[in-house]
């Protein structure tokens, strides 16, 4: 079993059986088992709102011993503790299915992880160039076709004596 402390302490369980995956498909429609051929484990560490939802369904019954509703714990579901629940949940998916298709499934989040990784990685790079300001800058003007100083004067307004009147 895994488990996971929210933002409030809370401390969940994150057991997978067949009880749970019937409850997390009748409550959010996701079918957990879309885990080993799908890209259920991109989906859910990418969207943490139906991280949360799947998470609640699979923790149901834990919050109502603690009269804890979906609202609630949504609202432990933030920060670093998005990361450690998601943890939890790829490891007990994993846990649940048998070894064949464990180390399909445990090779499959391992390289979701690691495209997470290099993609951050590789974003915090870009954000990091100290001429990265001046390129989208740049190219938001030539866009826009926002006249420079070194632009000729011919673009300037005609004068009033070739304007007819009306």
């Amino acid at each position: 079993m895994q488990k996971f402390i929210d933002r409030r302490g809370r401390v969940w369980i994150v057991d997978i059986d067949n009880t749970t995956l019937r409850r997390v498909k009748a409550l959010t429609d996701v079918r957990l088992l879309d885990a080993i051929d799908g890209d259920l484990v991109t989906r859910l560490s990418s969207d943490p709102l139906l991280l949360g939802d799947v998470l609640f369904a699979i923790c149901k019954p834990q919050a109502d011993q603690q009269d804890v509703d979906d609202e609630a714990f949504a609202e432990g579901l933030a920060g670093d503790s998005i990361d450690e629940a998601c943890k939890a949940l790829v490891d007990a998916l994993v846990a649940y299915f048998p070894e064949s298709r464990r180390r399909l499934l445990r090779k499959a989040a391992d390289k979701q992880k690691m495209i997470e990784t290099r993609g951050l990685a590789a974003i915090e790079k870009r954000l990091d160039d100290p001429n990265l300001v001046d390129r989208i800058v740049e190219d938001l003007e030539r866009k826009l076709a926002v006249p420079t100083s070194s632009d000729s004067s011919s673009d300037s307004p005609a004068s009033s004596e070739s304007t007819p009147d009306h």
